[in-house]
């Protein structure tokens, strides 16, 4: 109370008039600042930038309810996403998200190949197996090494390595285990995806993710995809939780199919706009399937520089220096208004 007394006892010796102007005053006041604040727009992320659709956050949600006081039967998960990708269920592990995946999938020790550039974390993933990660072009690596990791679609490009390559590799290091990193796999034409090849080529293990195209990062889950023998260490010891395995469910059938597809549309014409926005100035972004652009900076530009000069106007981008490239910067594609935005920042 004596709070609103002091604020009152102020206007006591102003007639209505002032009072009035005083208060209108003060309101403008308060709009023009809010008019010049700017938003900050987070465009370093690599997923698709909208929540979960729906359905998937209600089949997790109803899983949770029903069964938060029992382990999950994670069989009916598996036996689907063999299903999806035409596989036997002996030929599937699911895991708390691709990252662990990977991790379990790495040697203890000795050179691993990463086809670079790729995803980001993935030397710190390799030197914490024990092993040791020599980066090598992601279209010709090396094949006198155990393992070889690839990424398709590339993170930081968006590339995705067509089949022939990767049958090649595979025949070229068949004593190496080769994995493909496919966790922006719901992005790429499902005619290329290496899960195809599984199969065939009894050295090649791909990981798929639901934590980027079906914006399902908040659950941990993933599948890695190849020979029995090549997936043994790879169960999670708990198992996936009941909202995971409803969430896996969801996403590998007809209807969670459909919806990546609808985003892999959408994030192609988020690239068009890019494209038509960027016609005319000094940077450019190859076309990709994937839900950010790879951009190239102006001639002379570092792309440190250009990423703090995006900062100053609150656009935050991933630097390529993150990769080692300082040439480029990683931006994600948030919706019509978000490529507006950066390619308004970009041209200021």
């Amino acid at each position: 109370m004596p709070r609103f007394r002091d604020y009152y006892k102020q206007f006591e010796a102003m007639d209505p008039e002032e009072v009035s102007a005083e208060l209108r005053a003060r309101r403008e006041e308060e709009k023009r600042r809010a008019l010049s604040r700017v938003e900050p727009l987070d465009l370093t992320g690599a997923g698709w930038f909208e929540p979960p659709h729906p359905e998937a956050v209600n089949a997790a949600t109803f899983a949770l309810r029903r069964a938060l006081n029992a382990y999950a039967d994670v069989a009916p998960a598996r036996e689907a996403v063999a299903a999806r990708f035409e596989l036997a269920p002996e030929q599937v592990a699911l895991g708390h998200g691709a990252g662990e995946l990977l991790r379990g999938l790495l040697p203890r020790a000795g050179d691993v190949h990463l086809g670079w550039p790729g995803w980001q974390p993935l030397p710190d993933l390799v030197a914490a197996a024990g092993g040791h990660a020599v980066p090598v072009p992601p279209d010709a690596p090396a094949g006198d090494a155990a393992t070889i990791v690839l990424t398709s679609p590339a993170d930081t490009s968006g590339a995705v390595l067509p089949r022939a390559l990767l049958r090649r590799v595979c025949a070229a290091a068949e004593h190496a285990t080769v994995i493909v990193d496919e966790a922006l796999g719901e992005f790429a034409d499902p005619a290329e995806s290496a899960a195809g090849l599984v199969g065939e080529l009894p050295n090649l293990v791909v990981v798929r993710s639901f934590s980027k195209g079906h914006a399902m990062a908040g659950l941990r889950a993933g599948a890695a995809l190849g020979a029995p023998e090549r997936l043994e260490r790879l169960a999670p010891s708990g198992g996936l939780s009941a909202p995971a395995v409803a969430a896996v469910l969801w996403a590998v059938s007809d209807r969670g199919v459909e919806v990546a597809r609808r985003r892999r549309d959408a994030a192609a014409t988020l690239h068009a706009q890019l494209a038509d926005g960027l016609r005319g100035t000094p940077y450019g972004a190859a076309p990709a399937p994937v839900p950010f652009a790879w951009i190239a900076a102006e001639a002379g530009e570092d792309g440190p520089a250009l990423s703090a000069k995006l900062a100053a106007r609150q656009v935050f981008v991933a630097p390529g220096t993150l990769w080692g490239d300082r040439g480029h910067i990683r931006a994600q594609l948030r919706g019509p208004a978000g490529v507006e935005r950066l390619v308004s920042a970009l041209a200021a």
